[in-house]
């Protein structure tokens, strides 16, 4: 029997984490949404690293659920339709420095009624796409002078 709930358990916590990966100059969205018509609008926080029992403590971007109230950075974005509780957090121009955990964490009220979800984004290098330049068809051609023979 007490095999079964470790079992339980360890299959909750393996769920509450989720691995994205981006490419150094792209945009990553990192999903995170409510049920806005059954909970109305709710304040929502993003934050780096694991969300701490109350509210975010390195936190990243904040709504109110109407409206974003802070940003720490103009990279991060609430892209998501906020009226749906679409909370997903888009960051812009991807560096390797964004690597690492991400957590969102939706506040409902009631104690320990959160919403948390955490996310492990891992950034590559983006692949190098080969350059080619096509002649300029736009430059005028420079009229040769005729020979002798020519005329």
């Amino acid at each position: 029997m007490k095999v079964v709930l470790l079992l339980a358990l360890l299959t909750v916590c393996e769920c509450d984490g989720s691995r994205v990966k981006g490419h150094t100059g792209q945009d990553v969205t990192l999903p995170c949404k409510y049920d806005r018509k059954y909970h109305g609008a709710l304040s929502a926080c993003w934050q780096r690293g694991e969300i701490p029992t109350r509210g975010c403590s390195n936190q990243l971007i904040s709504t109110d659920g109407l409206r974003v109230l802070t940003r720490a950075s103009s990279r991060y974005e609430l892209l998501g339709r906020l009226e749906d509780g679409d909370v997903s957090l888009t960051i812009m121009n991807l560096t390797e420095g964004d690597a690492g955990r991400y957590g969102c964490r939706v506040e409902i009220p009631g104690p320990f009624n959160d919403e948390k979800h955490h996310f492990d984004l891992s950034v590559v290098t983006a692949p190098q796409t080969p350059t080619w330049t096509a002649p300029n068809s736009e430059t005028p051609t420079e009229p040769t002078a005729a020979s002798e023979g020519d005329l």
